[in-house]
């Protein structure tokens, strides 16, 4: 006889192999969402760069060899994170919450690796589109100032498994090709191209202050004669204007880089004080052109307590109907524009007139 009339029953073995059983599914389960890759990653708001500030404790722009001016306020740079990379996507957690979340996007893997591309080609390709960014800006702000420089051919990126994987280097400077002088990349190419890879280039260089003679056969690459490198205008400055960006890349940071160059070589705040971010790609000409990310761009900037943003036109299609409240979106075509909007903003004055996208 039980000494309490209510005690309980054992559970039947199958009672605990069913509990088990739905424990382990749930465990399984909740693993799967967490760790399992997809075959997309999510693209989110990254860190916000107040270009007048320091990354990893240097200055982002400091220049040398030319009066420059104190500034306030800041001029922010934006950037994009992505969940997932090109060997495992993001997991089916991340890619759901992205789902109910309209500061981020779901992209295939493939729409940011092509075939063939790896996570090192894909940050080496930013890397040269960061460079060429700078070097754009510079020539953006020196021409709204009126200040001249030359340029030259240079190569800015070696593939070490092409053609001149062990014979160019980046920064050599490229004098002259098949004994004609080098006068722009079309004509790089086409002769590349006459060879057929049938004879080798012959190149006359410059590395550092040494002039040297050097050969390459092109290699046929994706139905192409290619010697295997990427060879730019390079700007050749009369002053010295140095750019560190830790580890951001990709070409978009180009409109602000310009801006800020421009504001520290004029007297006077461009800013008025005032806190500005935007985006937008820019050639030597001061033209901002469109960028990817943009509306993850424009999270970032809301989320940043920063009120206005500075949008290239040729993205207005994106823009229209996802800027988060509080948020205002200047539309922008060229420096030009940038600086107008900065002159109203700065000295307080209706910025609800500024040109916007609209529909």
């Amino acid at each position: 006889m039980s000494l309490f009339e209510n005690e309980r029953k054992p559970k039947s073995t199958l009672s605990r192999v069913i509990g088990w059983l739905l424990s382990i599914t749930l465990v399984g389960g909740v693993a799967f969402l967490t760790i399992a890759p997809t075959p997309y990653l999510v693209e989110q708001p990254g860190p916000v760069y107040n270009l007048f500030s320091k990354i990893s404790g240097k200055p982002v722009i400091s220049i040398s060899g030319r009066q420059s001016y104190k500034t306030s306020g800041s001029l922010n740079m934006l950037t994009v994170t992505l969940q997932g990379n090109s060997t495992k996507g993001a997991s089916w957690f991340e890619v759901g919450l992205a789902k109910l979340d309209e500061s981020k996007k779901i992209l295939k893997i493939t729409d940011i690796y092509p075939p063939g591309w790896n996570d090192e080609k894909l940050n080496e390709e930013s890397d040269v589109m960061m460079l060429d960014a700078q070097a754009n800006a510079k020539a953006a702000a020196l021409n709204l100032l009126g200040i001249p420089y030359d340029s030259y051919q240079a190569v800015t990126f070696v593939d070490l498994k092409g053609a001149a994987g062990k014979v160019l280097k980046a920064g050599d400077k490229v004098v002259t090709i098949q004994g004609q002088p080098v006068t722009d990349l079309d004509q790089i190419k086409s002769l590349v191209q006459a060879t057929k890879g049938k004879k080798p280039v012959v190149l006359d260089i410059i590395r550092g202050t040494k002039k040297m003679t050097v050969q390459v056969t092109p290699q046929l690459v994706d139905g192409d004669w290619r010697i295997g490198v990427y060879i730019s205008a390079v700007p050749e400055f009369p002053f010295k204007i140095d750019i560190q960006v830790g580890n951001v890349g990709g070409p978009s940071g180009g409109q602000m880089l310009a801006l800020a160059i421009y504001d520290q070589l004029t007297p006077g705040d461009l800013t008025g004080g005032k806190n500005i971010a935007g985006t937008g790609t820019v050639d030597p000409e001061g033209n901002i052109g469109p960028i990817g990310g943009i509306v993850q761009k424009m999270y970032g900037t809301d989320r940043a307590g920063i009120k206005w943003f500075f949008a290239p036109s040729s993205n207005c299609d994106e823009v229209i109907g996802h800027i988060p409240d509080g948020l205002s979106v200047v539309k922008v075509s060229t420096l030009q524009d940038s600086l107008a909007a900065l002159k109203v903003i700065s000295s307080g004055g209706d910025d609800t007139k500024l040109p916007t996208c609209t529909k």
